[in-house]
Parts: structure tokens; sequence; C-alpha cells
């Protein structure tokens, strides 16, 4: 008998798909020998607010075997499959430096944003999705830790934001509920509305250029979302008229229930790993290959039940303990945001795919907005960049990026993932220098 991906072991109500056994990949384990096609690449980001504690969670060392410390404590079992970095900033120009948002948009966008909770391009992610989100459900999947319906900094440009799932539930229910065939079963079939509906958004398409010529500028922006969102949706039918290739060992579980969603540490530290779960088989089922996770907004607002004072009150009010030199209480909430990034690498590395884990299949990309809070910092922003692309990022290494532009983190990201960029950013961000140090 002759196996497959698509051979599944069932037992209950899960479906457990095979791992990528040897008799299914190439001599390298990274590919399909059947096929020869490469495991997918995938990629993310997970946002915190606030920032870290310098004193704290910076490294002496630059480079390779750099030094352990106390607020990446949570991440070290990663240590070897990350990289830190340090040191870059988000150029403002004659911009002023929006308080919790200018370091945002600029390491998503390369741009400085001229007005608050607004993105003057669309983010990284959706530029990625463009190239590496072909053949999946879903262009991109946006969750909430907290269950904040507008916590979400995926973006076509504007203010406008991809809605993000705000509870394991929804979240549930878009990967694996309507939509979502067993490719297991005999009968699977196209399902004959979603062939009405592609048929239906092919006509939509077609009369584009006819609406454009018809119309201003302002409204030619606002088609160019519009069919932005018909192509992802075409794309999302598309996906649902082929039969899904379950790509690593993963069970697709039952619902989970209802959560409490709200921004208590302790609630947080509940949903996030069931959240980062069930984002992982949504990769590793091929329902998505680009994520966003926020933890918390900017200028976060978790608390610790009891507690006076939320993390972002906290950076403002709490003095510093000249004894350590630090905002002992403010540090604990930057320790308890790289928990929660924690979380989600052990839910990608905790899946076995080809010669690796889904964490190794995929570059995570996680950032703050500011460098100190409690000054409103833009330089010297700490960034981190989980997973080796399929091999196409170096891990390990921490790397200072003296002043430079937070948007070589953009541009090196946009490049390991086979992006045709060659530069990236405008006015002092605009940069053609990736970080070599780091790029395989």
């Amino acid at each position: 008998m002759r196996f497959t991906r698509r051979f599944l072991l069932r037992g209950g109500s899960a479906v457990v798909a095979l791992p990528f056994l040897d008799c299914f990949l190439d001599s390298k384990g990274r590919a399909l020998a059947a096929t020869g096609q490469a495991i997918p690449t995938r990629f993310g980001t997970f946002f915190w607010g606030c920032g870290l504690t310098k004193t704290l969670y910076l490294p002496k060392a630059t480079g390779p075997n750099y030094d352990d410390t106390p607020q990446l404590a949570s991440l070290k079992p990663y240590k070897n499959k990350l990289n830190l970095l340090s040191g870059f900033r988000a150029y403002v120009d004659d911009k002023p430096n929006i308080q919790h948002w200018t370091g945002n948009a600029a390491i998503t966008t390369g741009i400085a944003p001229a007005n608050d909770t607004q993105f003057d391009a669309r983010t990284i992610d959706q530029t990625i999705a463009e190239t590496i989100g072909h053949g999946a459900r879903f262009r991109s999947i946006e969750v909430s830790c907290s269950g904040n319906k507008r916590e979400s900094y995926s973006s076509l440009g504007g203010s406008n934001i991809n809605p993000p799932e705000t509870s394991p539930l929804s979240l549930y229910s878009k990967l694996f509920g309507a939509g979502f065939q067993d490719p297991s079963k005999g009968d699977w079939k196209p399902d004959p509305d979603v062939v009405l509906q592609k048929s239906v958004l092919s006509v939509v398409a077609d009369d584009r250029k006819l609406l454009e010529m018809g119309v201003g500028a302002a409204d030619r922006a606002r088609l160019d979302q519009y069919f932005t969102s018909v192509r992802e949706l075409e794309q999302t039918l598309d996906a649902e008229l082929r039969r899904p290739q379950i790509a690593a060992h993963v069970a697709i579980p039952d619902a989970p229930d209802e959560m409490a969603m709200n921004k208590s540490v302790p609630n947080l530290r509940k949903v996030t790993p069931v959240l980062a779960k069930l984002l992982a088989i949504g990769l590793a089922t091929d329902q998505t290959r680009v994520f966003n996770m926020a933890f918390s907004e900017p200028a976060s607002t978790i608390y610790v039940p009891g507690d006076s004072r939320p993390f972002h009150q906290s950076t403002h009010e709490e003095p510093v303990d000249e004894a350590v030199g630090y905002q002992p209480i403010t540090s604990k909430f930057s320790t308890y945001s790289m928990e929660g990034f924690a979380a989600l690498l052990a839910a990608l590395d905790g899946i076995p795919e080809g010669d690796g884990t889904l964490l190794d299949h995929s570059l995570v990309f996680a950032y703050t907005d500011t460098s100190n809070a409690k000054l409103h910092a833009v330089d010297g922003i700490p960034m981190l960049l989980a997973g080796s692309a399929s091999g196409r990022m170096k891990t390990g290494i921490h790397y200072a990026g003296a002043g430079t532009t937070v948007a070589r983190v953009g541009l090196t990201v946009q490049q390991a993932l086979g992006l045709p960029v060659d530069r990236w950013g405008a006015e002092s961000n605009l940069t053609n220098k990736p970080i070599s140090e780091i790029l395989a």
C-alpha cells in the first residue's frame, strides 16, 4: 500500500495527520517526494506594548553565544532558534513622535506615521502574504489575546485593520468551521456553493476597470482596498475548491469552550497557549501561511488583579527602585509579555514537520512600540526574529543595530522570505541594507 500525507489516522472526534515520514519526503527532508513541492514557509508577527526593561533584557555581548538575561528567561528553550535585535531606531524626520504609535507603524511599514492609529502603507505581513500566501485558504489570520476587536496591527493602509479573532472559539470556527473539509474522506468534492461564489466574484473582478474609469482618486483608493478584499476571498475560495493537504503531525481537536477574554495576566496565561496551539494547527494544515498575534495594545493595559496600576500606568507612575536601577513592577509586565511570546514559540516548535518543526519552517517577527515607555522613546526598540524560514536565516545571534533604522529588519525579513525587494521604507527610514549577518 502506498501512503501519502492524505492518509489520516482517525480516532474519536479528532483527525490526526501522519507526520512527514521519510517515504513522503525527498532525500533532504525538505520537499514532498511525490511532487517536489517544498514545505511552505510561514510568516507571523507577535506584538506587545510598552517594550522591555533595558537593564533586564539587553545582553552585554553581541553575536552568537550571547549572555542570558532575566527578562528573556522564558525564551531560553528557543535561544538557538531566534535572533535578538537591539539598538534600532524609528526615524520620525519632521513628523511628531506619536506616543505608542510611531514605533509600531514604522516597524511594520518602514514609514513614520503622520497620524495616530493610521498606517501610511500596507503592513509588512500583507506584503508578504501576496508572495507566500497563495494556496492557503486565508490570506492571513489575526488574533487578539485579550479579546479586543480593535487589537490588530495588520492593515492594507490607513486606519482600517484586518479584524482579529477575539477568542479561542472564534479562531477555531474561522480555521476549522464552515469551509473546512476532511481531506481523508473518499467523497471529498468541491462545495457547489463555493463554485457559485467563485463565479460571482469573477464577474465582479471583470468589472473593475470599468468602475475605476469613472471615479476620482479617493474612490479609486477605496476600490483598491475593496478589490484587495475580493482577491483575498477568491484565494480562500480557490483553496476550498482543492483538496486540502495536511502537512504535519497534528490533531484537529473539538471546538474549545468559551473562555473569559480580558487583559488580566492570569487570564492571558490561560488563553494565549490555547490560541497559539490553534494557530499552529491552522498553519500546519495550510489554512493560512501568515498570522498576526497581538498580546496587548500599544500603551499596554494588561494588569494583575489586586494591583492598582496596569502596565502603561505603571511605566509613568512607578518610581525607579534605586537599589536595582529600574521599575520592579513595570519590568514584571514586560516579562509577562515575553512569556506570551514563549507560549507561541512552544506551540510552533511542538509540531514536527519534515526535517525540523513548524517553527523551523517559519519566521516570526516579535516587536513592540517603544524602547522606554516612560519616555515614549523610539530609539533602541527591542525586536526578535524566531525560526529559520526554512533555512534562510541564521539563528542564535544578538545583533545590535547601532542606531540604524528599524526598516532594516523589515527588509531582512522580506528578503529571507523570497520577496524581490532591494530597498524598503521612506525618508530617513529608507534602507537598502539588510542585516546580512543573520541571512543564511
